[in-house]
């Protein structure tokens, strides 16, 4: 009865129905219009002429344009743009991708010779006074002077030969400190810093100052959530008891892992599950799984979790009937029975009805057809990329450029979670509840046989 309920429980999450045809599509917009034609691509029931794949390109382009908007657009978009279009651009990216470890590389030679440490006790001298900068310029990541006090150094008549000039000479001709000077000397170029100024806007860098405190604040938020989800899971076991005191006692527990050595492979399959709803069976204290819920703090999140928790779901179902398996989770661990495991199993790309969401954000004013994923892969194919800067130098391109990227979506892997977005978006929220909606749900199914049907505290 409870997961009956929980089936017919209001969803304030649902995704919105796509267009009804081809006309209402394009009265709703460039977006609307793409996950349509994805949608109807998907479904194979795109007709022979080339109507719909016209509508696809045309509501594309448009979303290029809209996206390369100076003030409205999208600045990682832009980005991607800019870099593709400037050679000096694309230089810089390729070396800072390599930045940390160069630096790293670098420090770890300087210290060698010059770090405070190794030159504390030393007599007072030119070798002190003249190593003692390096490990300052190194720690400061000042590249280019680092590169020309070492020069400095080796001109100097003191620094006899030995293995402290090979290793001061070897330093300065290492490709990590060429690297590093030659992005720092990018750096100045006006294109490198509106590259950077767009990824400014899109957002804080990674290893900042400012993306730490988004990190933690979405943390906040997630384990609020996850606080919200227990408390409902044990009111609602409360109401369990309270309607059938005879049955098993439930279990709330959280972080659960899949143990090493369970049956199948990892494979990007999700292996940490957030909240269970378990119950007693048999004296060796082996618990079946009667709810498990993924926690998420915004219902956008869900779409682009929910391939992996299928993957998970799909491996958890291969376990052996008659074990017994040892799950960590806060607070210890608990054994789960294989049979309970493998009724788990998705239903196709369905979720089992014992499989939620459970999400504590506000209903959104307005649910995206294309998911914002799903958009930003898209918008990240060359085709679009190609199209966007001939747009950038003032060319006029035609629609029909992007055609052979609707050739593509049907054929290609990697676009495969592109041509699902809708389907996978409205599975995902068609499973997902608020924990008020929960409680709601086992309230209705079970207290008119509770015994005390009086308010939980």
């Amino acid at each position: 009865m409870l997961r009956a309920a929980l089936q017919q429980a209001p969803r304030r999450y649902r995704m919105p129905p796509l267009p009804a045809d081809a006309g209402a599509a394009e009265a709703a917009g460039p977006e609307a219009v793409i996950a349509f034609t994805l949608a109807a691509a998907d479904a194979g029931t795109v007709p022979a002429d080339d109507g719909v794949a016209r509508l696809f390109t045309s509501a594309l382009a448009a979303l290029i344009r809209s996206a390369l908007d100076p003030l409205d657009g999208d600045p990682t978009f832009q980005a991607q743009v800019l870099a593709a279009g400037d050679a000096r651009v694309a230089e810089y990216l390729h070396l800072a991708a390599q930045a940390t470890g160069d630096a790293r590389t670098v420090r770890a030679a300087v210290n060698a010779w010059a770090h405070p440490g190794k030159l504390q006790g030393q007599p007072p001298g030119a070798r002190p006074d003249a190593l003692a900068p390096l490990h300052r310029l190194a720690a400061s990541g000042a590249w280019t002077t680092l590169q020309q006090a070492l020069d400095d150094l080796l001109a100097e008549g003191w620094l006899e030969d030995g293995p402290l000039r090979d290793a001061l000479s070897a330093l300065r001709d290492s490709p990590a400190l060429a690297r590093l000077a030659q992005a720092e000397a990018l750096l100045a170029l006006d294109g490198v810093q509106r590259y950077r100024a767009l990824c400014e806007r899109a957002g804080p860098s990674a290893g900042s100052a400012a993306a730490a405190q988004q990190g933690r604040a979405s943390a906040r938020l997630g384990a609020a959530a996850e606080r919200s989800t227990v408390q409902a899971l044990l009111a609602m076991a409360e109401l369990i008891h309270r309607a059938a005191p005879a049955l098993p006692r439930l279990h709330v527990a959280q972080g659960l892992l899949t143990p090493r050595g369970f049956p199948g492979v990892n494979g990007r399959a999700k292996d940490e599950w957030d909240v269970a709803l378990l119950r007693e069976v048999g004296p060796d204290g082996a618990r079946d799984v009667m709810l498990l819920l993924e926690v998420k703090a915004a219902p956008a999140a869900a779409a682009s979790d929910y391939p992996r928790l299928l993957r998970g779901l799909q491996r958890l179902a291969l376990a052996q009937t008659q074990e017994r398996y040892a799950f960590a989770c806060v607070g210890g661990e608990t054994l789960l029975r294989g049979a309970s495991l493998r009724e788990l199993a998705p239903q196709g790309d369905a979720l089992p009805p014992q499989v939620l969401y459970a999400c504590t954000a506000p209903a959104e004013p307005r649910t995206p057809l294309l998911n914002p994923v799903a958009r930003a892969m898209l918008l990240a194919e060359p085709a679009c990329i190609a199209f966007a800067a001939k747009l950038a130098r003032g060319a006029a391109p035609q629609p029909a450029e992007l055609a052979a990227l609707w050739e593509e979506l049907p054929r290609e892997p990697r676009l495969r979670p592109v041509l699902r977005q809708y389907d996978t978006a409205r599975r995902a929220r068609e499973a997902m509840l608020h924990p008020d909606e929960l409680l709601a749900a086992a309230a209705v199914a079970l207290l008119p046989q509770a015994r005390q049907p009086e308010p939980l505290p």
